[in-house]
């Protein structure tokens, strides 16, 4: 039995307008849970850094969103049958931004992780392996989610709706969302991982 509802769910694809629902949506729930159970000292924390560390996870987080809806909207490029390339077009070059912003605000972090007595010390003295995987494979895979974006924003903006009609660059478009995804969820996780054990 074929339900229209759900059929017409199935068809749809999600929308700038979406996006921007689910992100505004998901921080103010995010953010009403976090302000609800936590001091505002626990959620920025109280060192000179907490505001950079805080836009640093943000923009981080904001990019998590957008890319995920950008990687839905790639595969239905990749096979053929994307309705929305519109969408798809000012989601990869919002993610590339988003990628530019985390990777700036990470390096500026960067400097407080490195300084005397902050977690890399730390993690030198302690566990190192955590400092070599965690944090150095962390940083250098996240720097290759802007050039990703990037090439495939380039691809869609140049080529335009066209590109759905050229199969070799449909994959190239769409394996470099897909790529600059991934090689941001190993980021995101191993930043929130590092966070947890030993904050700046």
């Amino acid at each position: 039995m074929e339900i229209p509802i759900i059929n017409r769910i199935r068809r749809m694809e999600p929308s700038l307008a979406t996006l921007l629902i689910l992100t505004v949506g998901a921080i103010a729930v995010i953010g009403l849970v976090a302000a609800i159970t936590a001091p505002v000292t626990d959620l920025v924390g109280d060192t000179q850094w907490h505001y950079v560390s805080a836009f640093h996870g943000l923009g981080a987080t904001v990019f998590l969103l957008g890319s995920t809806i950008a990687v839905y909207l790639a595969w239905r490029l990749y096979t053929g049958q994307l309705t929305a390339f519109r969408d798809l077009k000012w989601l990869t070059a919002f993610s590339a931004f988003m990628s530019a912003v985390t990777i700036a605000f990470g390096n500026w972090i960067y400097i407080a992780y490195r300084a005397a007595g902050g977690p890399r010390s730390y993690f030198l003295g302690t566990l190192p392996e955590i400092h070599e995987i965690f944090f150095e494979f962390k940083e250098f895979i996240a720097l290759f989610t802007l050039p990703m974006m990037l090439a495939a924003t380039f691809l869609l903006w140049r080529y335009g709706p066209g590109i759905v009609k050229h199969k070799e660059l449909r994959a190239a478009a769409s394996l470099s969302v897909l790529l600059g995804w991934v090689y941001m969820i190993l980021a995101y996780v191993l930043g929130a991982a590092i966070t947890k054990l030993r904050g700046v």
